[in-house]
């Protein structure tokens, strides 16, 4: 949208607006690089002009069905479009809540795959956060008691909340009210309950099955031990 601000709106409006929807090889492309595709927006102008933008697919849907109404001064048409793309990335943020709970940085980065602007994308988040709809405190408890729940270990939960931007920091009674040795055993001998002991170099290859599992190796030796102990196997 650089083009217009060398343009005065009392001088030039913006008269018509057309959209060019991605393609096949367009949306292969994005894919390929793990991004949404994008619409190319060409703005007419009074003056004869032409600029031409990029928006996100949604955005550009609406656009094409006349949303909005031309002619207007080239600053309030692409003041319109940002309110627009601003109003269609928080309708996306708050459809993606609507199946599961992200963190905030997780979602930041969601919606720029989608190709909204980081203007766009801070205003959304800090909407969102405003209104309780993202609270990563609230997030990161949710995450690791489910994550608990399955069996995980505590340096696979702690990785996987920095892989989504989460941190660790920031979570209210982390580690304590979370994680102790003695839980973190408890729950490594209860996975081992649920597996069969290998015929062949059992401790090692139950260790191993600890660790991938996110526990660490001290709590595996120790969980293995026992458990080998308790079921007589040398």
């Amino acid at each position: 949208m650089d083009a217009n601000s060398q343009l005065s709106s009392s001088q030039v409006d913006a008269i018509d607006i057309s959209v060019a929807l991605p393609d096949a090889e367009a949306r292969a492309r994005a894919a390929r690089r793990g991004r949404k595709p994008l619409a190319e927006v060409s703005v007419s102008l009074s003056n004869g002009g032409v600029s031409d933008i990029v928006v996100p697919v949604r955005v550009g849907r609406l656009l094409d069905e006349g949303s909005l109404a031309l002619p207007m001064p080239v600053d309030d048409a692409f003041d319109a479009i940002h309110d627009l793309e601003l109003r269609v990335c928080f309708s996306l943020l708050t459809e993606m809540l609507s199946r599961r709970d992200y963190a905030c940085a997780e979602m930041r980065g969601k919606l720029s795959a989608y190709g909204f602007r980081d203007i766009e994308i801070d205003e959304a988040l800090r909407l969102a956060r405003e209104r309780r709809y993202l609270d990563d405190a609230r997030f990161s408890k949710y995450f690791i008691d489910e994550r608990l729940r399955r069996g995980w270990g505590r340096v696979k939960i702690e990785a996987e909340l920095r892989r989504r931007g989460v941190n660790l920091d920031d979570i209210p009674g982390y580690p304590d009210e979370f994680f102790d040795e003695q839980g973190d055993l408890a729950r490594a001998l209860d996975a081992l309950s649920r597996k069969s002991v290998p015929a062949s170099r059992p401790r090692e290859k139950l260790v191993r099955f600890l660790v991938s599992r996110g526990y660490s190796f001290a709590v595996a030796n120790e969980a293995v031990r026992s458990h080998l102990n308790d079921i007589e196997v040398i």
